[in-house]
């Protein structure tokens, strides 16, 4: 089978029956459409339309991650296209994901742009703001540490890449950013189309506003496990942009690892962090150290600081040396 498209819901009656419809119109007779009910009470699947690449799986609720892990045991395709039931996936998407999957054997996820259709009284800023910054990853592995660089709604992933590092992980962080980061430790590649895949709802039931496992601590600790476990897992000479209260988990991170933090630097330097001095930027030129970390999260400031870098430390490379981490 070719793809699976993977759909958990729980109480999606509003919108399920048309994200269904839109990942139908993309189907051959190669394709399935796995749904998982999540345990709903308000009747999502009673408006679903009859068609036999549906199968519907009903369980008791058991939360997001269960729900995906349930689904995935059960999809037969050879790549699985995630969607979410309050969201519609965009004409073309699939042939032009599976196109991309199948021209490159080491890519192992691959997305795309998306629409906001916001259903809010008000304007979210913050998701405006971001959905525009992943629009703007076509390659999202260098800057994989400011922000999920994947939108998971518009994802297709191959199947065996998600095998080979265990499928999505429970716990008290995102459950799609783990599973990318873990993708790219493992030698998988990921990537955005230039193109828009998917439409995604914003309302205030979404998931993402409700579940603690989505707040800034939670993708923080995404971060530190994927530099503790890829990027650093041994000593190296650590510096350190940004002095504010973003810096203060890397500078303990980097302390508790047994890193040498060789120099905090920020924009407005004085004072210390923990004893160490913080001096200005452009101390940079002259440092000796092996990884860089930017803990500055205004886009504006962060841009600015990549342009610094350019100029004073050309050696280092945005992804490899250095890294934006908020």
């Amino acid at each position: 089978m070719r793809v699976s498209w993977l759909i958990p819901f729980h109480n999606g009656k509003p919108w399920l029956s048309k994200a269904v419809k839109s990942a139908l119109a993309q189907c051959t007779n190669n394709d399935e459409v796995v749904l998982i009910d999540d345990g709903s009470d308000d009747g999502s699947a009673d408006d679903l339309p009859v068609d036999s690449r549906i199968r519907l799986i009903r369980q008791d609720w058991q939360g997001i991650v269960a729900a995906l892990e349930r689904g995935r045991a059960l999809c037969r395709g050879r790549f699985i296209a995630r969607l979410d039931a309050d969201d519609t996936a965009i004409s073309g998407r699939i042939e032009a994901q599976v196109t991309a999957l199948e021209r490159d054997a080491n890519l192992g996820a691959v997305g795309g742009k998306a629409i906001l259709v916001n259903e809010l009284n008000e304007t979210n800023k913050g998701m405006s703001l971001y959905v525009e910054w992943v629009n703007k990853q076509l390659d999202p592995l260098p800057q994989r540490l400011v922000e999920s660089p994947l939108f998971h709604p518009a994802v297709t992933i191959r199947a065996s890449a998600i095998d080979s590092v265990g499928g999505y992980r429970a716990g008290d962080f995102p459950e799609d950013y783990d599973l990318w980061l873990r993708l790219v430790g493992a030698g998988w590649g990921i990537k955005n189309l230039d193109r828009y895949v998917v439409e995604i709802r914003d309302h205030s039931g979404r998931l993402t506003r409700n579940d603690t496992r989505y707040s800034k601590a939670g993708f923080t600790q995404v971060k530190l496990n994927h530099m503790s476990n890829f990027i650093a897992p041994t000593p190296k000479r650590v510096a350190i942009m940004g002095a504010g209260k973003g810096a203060r988990p890397w500078i303990r991170w980097a302390r508790s690892q047994g890193h040498d933090l060789t120099l905090i630097m920020d924009v407005k330097p004085g004072g210390s962090r923990g004893g160490t001095p913080v001096l200005g930027v452009e101390e940079l030129a002259n440092s000796d150290i092996d990884l860089l970390l930017v803990t500055v999260g205004s886009r504006g400031v962060r841009d600015q600081l990549r342009s610094q870098i350019l100029t004073l430390r050309p050696d280092l490379i945005e992804g490899t040396q250095w890294f934006a981490v908020a």
